[in-house]
Parts: C-alpha cells; sequence; structure tokens
C-alpha cells in the first residue's frame, strides 16, 4: 500500500444499488431502503466495514446531513456504529448548517465563510478548520490539515457530490462499496460519482480489485486506486 506522508488515507465507502445509484431519487433519504427491509443489509454491512477498513474517522458533506434531517427516517434496528472513528468530519463549505449535535463533531469550511456561521461554531464548542477561500473547500488542503491532526484514514460517508469532488480531486485511495440487491434507474437520482463530465477517457481512474464476496442477496466490491 502506498505510504502516504501529508495526507491521510481516503477510502470511500457506501452502500448503493446494483446501478450505482445513492437513493431512490433526489431528496430522499437513502435509509428508507433500509426501513422497508429491501437493501439486503447492505447499510448495515457498510457501516462494519469502517472498522475492518481501519477507518479513524468518518467523513461526510453537509448537502447529505440536509436530507436526512429533512427526511428523517426512523430505524427500528439500529445501524451498527463504527468503533475505531474518533470523529465525525462534516465538510461544510457554505456555512449552511445549524448544528445540533456537536460531540465528536469536526467541521471543515472555507476561509471566506460567512462569520455568523463561524460564531456559531465558537459558541457551541465546535472544532473546526478551514481550507481555501474559493467557491469550494480546497479539499487537498483540508486533508493535509487533517493529516496535522492526526488523522491517518478517512472513511467518506458522503453523497454522489462529495464522492465526485474528492474523486476529482485525485485524493481517493480506495472504493468499498456494499451494492444492495435493488435496480433504480433515473436520469437524475444521485450516484455514487457525482460532478463534472470528463473530457476523454484518459481522465478515468483505474481501479485494482482487491476483494469480492457476495454478502447475502448483496455484494461487497472492493477496489484499489491504481496511482501513475
Amino acid at each position: 500500500m502506498m505510504k502516504l506522508t501529508n495526507r491521510p488515507e481516503v477510502i470511500i465507502n457506501v452502500f448503493a444499488s446494483m446501478d450505482g445509484r445513492m437513493t431512490t431519487a433526489p431528496g430522499h433519504n437513502v435509509m428508507e431502503w433500509t426501513l422497508h427491509g429491501v437493501d439486503g443489509h447492505a447499510n448495515d454491512e457498510a457501516h462494519k466495514l469502517y472498522d475492518a477498513l481501519n477507518c479513524d474517522a468518518l467523513v461526510s458533506g453537509s448537502e447529505s446531513l440536509m436530507v436526512w434531517s429533512s427526511d428523517w427516517v426512523e430505524l427500528e434496528n439500529p445501524i451498527t456504529t463504527p468503533q475505531k472513528s474518533k470523529a465525525y468530519i462534516v465538510f461544510d463549505g457554505r456555512g449552511r448548517m445549524d448544528w445540533a449535535q456537536t460531540e465528536g463533531l469536526l467541521v471543515v469550511t472555507r476561509e471566506n465563510v460567512s462569520p455568523t456561521y463561524i460564531e456559531q461554531l465558537e459558541k457551541k464548542g465546535i472544532t473546526y478548520l478551514k481550507a481555501g477561500s474559493g467557491e469550494k473547500i480546497d479539499v487537498k488542503l483540508a486533508l493535509e490539515q487533517l493529516y496535522d491532526m492526526g488523522f491517518r484514514r478517512l472513511g467518506i460517508s458522503g453523497g454522489g457530490t462529495m464522492n465526485g469532488a474528492f474523486l476529482r480531486a485525485g485524493v481517493v485511495d480506495e472504493i468499498s462499496v456494499v451494492l444492495a440487491p435493488l435496480a433504480i434507474g433515473g436520469k437524475t437520482t444521485p450516484t455514487l460519482f457525482d460532478g463534472e463530465n470528463l473530457d476523454s477517457i484518459q481522465q478515468a481512474v483505474p481501479l485494482k480489485l482487491i476483494e469480492a464476496k457476495p454478502i447475502g442477496d448483496a455484494v461487497w466490491l472492493y477496489y484499489r486506486v491504481k496511482k501513475n
């Protein structure tokens, strides 16, 4: 495995439908698959993998959290909670979140985010870091800062937009996905990696299969990104 010296390793670890969809439709909470018992336990199996893959923190995006909060799904049986995670890191470049749950939270935002947002974080005692002053968070700079804070393997549990941002930034090292026994389809339904279209096949990210195994009717696929 390639040894990194200036940023944590980044592992995309998610569950999706067999055609790579992250939700049923735009704005839907993926947890509904679990609620209705049709995901083949893919959600829980994916959460177990955070520990198996030695992820020392979980990373999500504010967009996913906003969908979850506006379309809350209460599960009868709770999903496995990763034990090795030392923090829950949320990328919120726009400063849109009004935080209620603050335990173990670490927020990544921009230098030019609203001062009132920084005031909220400081008032609530939330640890935060600023990375970049453009329209979006500087992903590479954020990772360097997280490395300096002691993080070595980040489990990305974001939606398609966040996963796509990390992929386009060239910082994804491994991809772990549990494919649920569902076919969703849809023209605008979020996928594993959403983002700008490629200009050529040379920009595609090549992968090496490390492991693949069935989990009931679901399938776990574990890849490592081939580095040049």
